[in-house]
């Protein structure tokens, strides 16, 4: 038996098969001017990384970026401590800066003489350089040097402390206030400051050439009465050769205590614990911090002026792609385990020719952990004219636009082909 079709069901099918290459014949037309009419790209770029915790023994601790201040960790960095020695960082700053000539020999005072300061037994008149009681205060931190030097510059150890606390708040230090030159506590209950106050001051001093250098000294030799005196560093850490100083401290209500000046490749820090059991476990605290830092913080090109950010696709009778650049670079230091850094681009709703050769043409924010760092100026590197047509696409673009072009156009006429023959076919079966 042989099956016919019928001119009616042959005629339906056709309609169908007209309705159907006039909507593939539009969809591929809308598909291929979809490329050229003028549109924007804005891009954005994240990383999220792995973050790590670290377990410290002290009661408090900050980690800070001795260039810029920023604070990279802390542990109760704001609660206000007993900062034993640390104090003389502070006090040891203020005499350098209120002494004119640190070679001359003054006489130690009443006050600064006797063992219950420190273990130096100066005798009331012994004869010491204004230099070798600042390396005896800072290297191996006899407190009876420090009083003897705030006695030489403002007459009194109170009178000198107004100074001290004057230069805490000019530094930044709001939460710090002292009551003695050398940090003994036991009758000075308001004597206080605070880890990140402590850093501030750490930095301050650090900025100091000689305060640098003593602080940075293991051993040294003063004189007292021409007879010479061998000192040693209180600070077990200077055997590392990134660790350039700043200061230990210790007493029964500031527990142990450090502040840390280190540098290695291109990163400076500023470390300070508060409050350890020991010597060792201070240190130990120091090293964990020095370790993490240095293994994970690194300044990174977060934008790059040479590199392309947003290309902005533009047309009307022509098709134009402008490449926009970051005005300038930016670099920070970056968490590279843990750190989400975001770009986040905006360029003008309507560009319009001729486009000038540094034009801004939008602006970029950078965003690290959520924080907005910096706003760059995105702008174009050459001059664009009304007729100009870039040939500055990459060739990555120009072949991925080219490629997706060419293969509608293949797709489409393979379909089409494909009904005209079906077409064909129907009407030679009538």
């Amino acid at each position: 038996m042989i099956n016919r079709i019928s001119p009616v069901s042959t005629q339906s099918n056709l309609k169908i098969y007209r309705i159907i290459s006039y909507f593939l014949i539009f969809f591929f037309l809308f598909s291929f001017f979809f490329f050229l009419i003028p549109h924007k790209v804005i891009c954005e770029s994240g990383n999220s990384l792995y973050k790590e915790e670290i377990d410290i023994a002290a009661k408090s601790a900050v980690l800070v970026n001795y260039e810029t201040g920023d604070i990279l960790w802390e542990k109760n960095s704001s609660s206000k401590m007993y900062p034993a020695s640390l104090t003389k960082m502070l006090s040891s700053i203020v005499a350098i800066e209120n002494i004119g000539n640190l070679e001359e020999v003054v006489k130690i005072p009443v006050n600064a003489s006797g063992r219950n300061h420190s273990a130096f037994r100066f005798r009331t008149g012994d004869r010491v350089s204004l230099l070798d009681l600042l390396k005896a205060s800072l290297i191996s931190s006899h407190n009876n040097a420090i009083v003897a030097l705030a006695e030489y510059v403002s007459g009194s150890q109170e009178d000198f402390v107004l100074l001290m606390n004057v230069k805490a708040k000019e530094i930044g230090a709001y939460d710090t206030f002292f009551q003695n030159t050398n940090g003994l506590d036991s009758e000075f209950p308001e004597h206080k400051s605070t880890a990140a106050d402590l850093a501030k001051i750490a930095g301050y001093c650090m900025k100091n050439d000689l305060f640098c250098e003593i602080v940075n000294t293991e051993n040294d030799t003063i004189k007292i009465n021409n007879e010479e005196i061998e000192i040693k560093n209180t600070n077990n850490l200077l055997e590392y050769n990134y660790i350039k100083g700043i200061k230990t401290g210790a007493t029964v209500n500031a527990g142990f205590c450090i502040a840390i000046y280190s540098e290695k490749e291109d990163l400076k820090l500023v470390t300070v614990i508060l409050n350890d059991k020991t010597t060792e476990e201070r240190d130990d605290d120091v090293l964990k911090l020095l370790n993490w830092a240095y293994d994970n913080l690194k300044y990174t090109k977060v934008v790059d002026s040479e590199k392309p950010a947003v290309t902005v696709i533009a047309g009307s009778t022509t098709v134009l792609d402008i490449d926009l650049y970051p005005e300038t670079d930016y670099v920070n230091l970056v968490n590279i385990k843990s750190d989400t850094v975001d770009i986040e681009s905006r360029v003008k709703d309507d560009i319009t020719l001729p486009v000038e050769k540094n034009e801004v043409m939008g602006s970029m924010d950078i965003l690290i952990n959520g924080k907005k760092m910096k706003e760059i100026d995105l702008i174009s590197r050459e001059n664009i004219g009304s007729g100009y047509i870039s040939q500055e696409l990459s060739a990555s673009e120009s072949r991925q636009t080219l490629f997706i072009i060419i293969f509608l156009i293949v797709f489409y006429f393979l379909i089409f082909l494909t009904i005209i023959v079906r077409n064909l076919l129907l009407r030679r079966n009538l």
